[in-house]
């Protein structure tokens, strides 16, 4: 148990390390959220005229949602999934099967680092975003258990997601499409390119039948304080559910994947 845990770390810095390699390319990919979290809260505030509101959010309390929103999603939204695709497809996923460490720890220490590394670069850019924005109220802020809960369930929960659709690897060499096709509704239905109030009553319906709420827009929602207490519970059972369900799917699929993987590019 303690020498798995000390693999897994050593996997950790190792690509802690590969993070800060090519610093500039690491920065250029975080500037991408960053616009979003600078330009989308001055388009609805603009839209919303003085005073007005967007879906029940004052000025201060939409600047906050996507402040909110982006920090989150460095932490959480999982692209490990371009990296295991190529591997895979490239042929070097054949030395990583036979390390002495399985594979699906050894990927998620691998998400974990990444998804470090982003907030460390994200965070001096957000500073300064705040500042443009006129500062946040932290008293809106609410870092309860709670929260903590749902944003750890939420980084496994989008990790294990990915995991599962970057198997579908192991039968086609074209996964771009099918890849971006999985991000293109995430981005609407997770809640970090637009609150999810805003959007028409039957896409929220359908929304609630997907994991991706649950991934930024719950653990947001719950920092800011907009989730009522009874159904906070709620949010995490159902992100669990998800959890369980992606991670019996990445099984099945590594499972009948690897049987007929050649090792292409090899």
């Amino acid at each position: 148990m303690i020498g798995g845990i000390r693999r897994l770390y050593a996997v950790f810095r190792v690509y802690l390390k590969e993070c800060f390699a090519y610093p500039v390319a690491s920065v250029i990919w975080v500037l991408g959220d960053v616009q979003t979290a600078l330009i989308l809260p001055a388009v609805w505030i603009a839209a919303a005229g003085p005073g007005g509101t967007v879906a029940g959010m004052t000025q201060s309390e939409l600047v906050a949602y996507y402040l909110v929103t982006m920090t989150i999603a460095q932490f959480v939204i999982c692209h490990l999934l371009w990296d295991i695709a190529w591997d895979i497809r490239e042929g070097a996923f054949s030395s990583q099967i036979v390390r002495p460490i399985p594979f699906f720890p050894m990927s998620a220490a691998r998400n974990l680092s990444w998804r470090v590394a982003k907030l460390i670069l994200f965070t001096p850019l957000l500073g300064l975003i705040v500042v443009a924005y006129g500062g946040v109220r932290t008293s809106t802020l609410h870092f309860t258990p709670e929260f903590w809960a749902a944003l750890i369930l939420a980084h496994t929960l989008s990790f294990i997601a990915a995991y599962a659709v970057s198997m579908v690897t192991f039968w086609t060499t074209e996964f771009m499409s099918i890849f971006r096709l999985y991000y293109f509704p995430e981005m609407f239905l997770s809640g970090r390119l637009v609150p999810l109030d805003v959007l028409p009553s039957w896409v929220r319906t359908i929304s609630e039948f997907t994991h991706f709420p649950y991934m930024v827009a719950f653990p947001a929602n719950v920092l800011l304080g907009r989730v009522p207490a009874n159904q906070i519970e709620r949010g995490l059972v159902i992100q669990v559910v998800w959890c369980a369900v992606f991670y019996g799917l990445g099984r099945i699929l590594f499972a009948r994947g690897t049987r007929q993987y050649t090792g292409v590019g090899m």
